[in-house]
């Protein structure tokens, strides 16, 4: 009877080392996930330059290609995609030769690597920063000055100065169709 019930105890004593296993094996393969994860994460920055350009640059950990791009209305395809380097100091410059005043959705698709395709999603913003009228004959009002301000006529410009924001969202798996 004694050898029967250490058999029993040395079965339970497996069974509870095999669940124990089982429940180390699968907790040690949702950190080796997380850390994969972590590792290949997928982020892009877009920073707006001089002559209203927009610098894409790749802050992410995976080398990524820019397929096409979208901003308002205007698009661009490419037959051969762009590629965006995990490298601090590479970037791409989109111009916008026409800029289109307002907020506007930016869309850039993407894949990395392994063909994964990304939607990242921004905004850019062209807005009026400053009016400057044309340096006329009648002299600057003072708070003395009583004279009425000049009238602008058709001979006169007003120069608008403006001014792009650009800022980025999110970059997410998407399946993408060109």
């Amino acid at each position: 009877m004694r050898e029967i019930i250490l058999r029993y105890i040395e079965v339970i004593g497996i069974l509870i080392a095999a669940i124990g296993a089982v429940i180390f094996g699968w907790k040690q393969y949702q950190i080796n996930k997380r850390m994969k994860e972590l590792r290949d994460y997928v982020a892009v920055s877009i920073v707006p330059e001089k002559n209203f350009q927009l610098k894409i640059m790749n802050v992410g950990r995976v080398n990524l290609y820019l397929h096409k791009w979208e901003i308002g209305t205007l698009q661009e395809t490419f037959v051969k995609p762009w590629l965006l380097p995990t490298e601090a100091k590479s970037s791409i410059l989109l111009s916008l030769q026409s800029p289109l005043t307002g907020q506007h959705l930016i869309k850039l698709y993407l894949t990395d690597e392994t063909e994964q395709k990304y939607l990242s999603t921004g905004n850019v913003a062209i807005e009026p920063m400053a009016v400057q009228l044309p340096i006329s004959a009648t002299p600057p009002q003072t708070q003395e000055d009583t004279q009425p301000l000049p009238q602008i006529t058709g001979e006169q410009r007003i120069n608008v100065a403006l001014r792009m924001r650009a800022w980025s969202y999110k970059t997410e798996l998407h399946e993408w169709q060109i």
